[in-house]
């Protein structure tokens, strides 16, 4: 029977199906659902700073962190139906890296996640998260795709 599921978040349409699939089981199976944002540094926008690939200035961990929470707390509202099982988990690093490590820390049952839909020559270049941690992941992963 699955216990917890790993549902990573990063505000996507196909994250979004993928929390309400793993919502599904939730409720078939009373699991416990952990949520997991790996939050992206952005670019900063004035010309130095973007030509660079620098951060904005104003940046740091603790706005990505708080900007994490938001984003899980909205995703979690808009499908739980009130259910208060779930954990918050903001992460910094490569997210396929992330995603397996914390996979791997809590010992759950899935992973169920979205996929962006990258172009296929992009993700033939540089693959793309859901792919790379369905191959190292240490269970079932579950990827959603909303076709373009």
């Amino acid at each position: 029977m699955t216990q917890q599921i790993l549902v990573p978040i990063d505000g996507s349409a196909s994250a979004r199906k993928a929390l309400a699939h793993a919502v599904l089981v939730q409720q078939a199976t009373q699991a416990w659902i952990h949520l997991l944002h790996v939050p992206e540094i952005p670019v900063a926008t004035d010309a130095l700073g973007a030509m660079v690939g620098a951060s904005p200035a104003d940046y740091t961990p603790e706005k990505g962190r708080l900007t994490g929470e938001r984003l899980l707390a909205e995703a979690w509202r808009a499908v739980s139906g009130g259910s208060d099982e779930v954990t918050y988990h903001v992460e910094e690093g490569r997210p396929a890296h992330v995603i397996v490590q914390l996979a791997t820390n809590l010992g759950v049952d899935m992973i169920v996640m979205g996929s962006r839909g990258q172009s296929n020559l992009k993700s033939l270049m540089v693959g793309s998260v859901s792919h790379k941690v369905s191959h190292i992941a240490p269970c079932p992963v579950i990827t959603l795709h909303i076709p373009d």
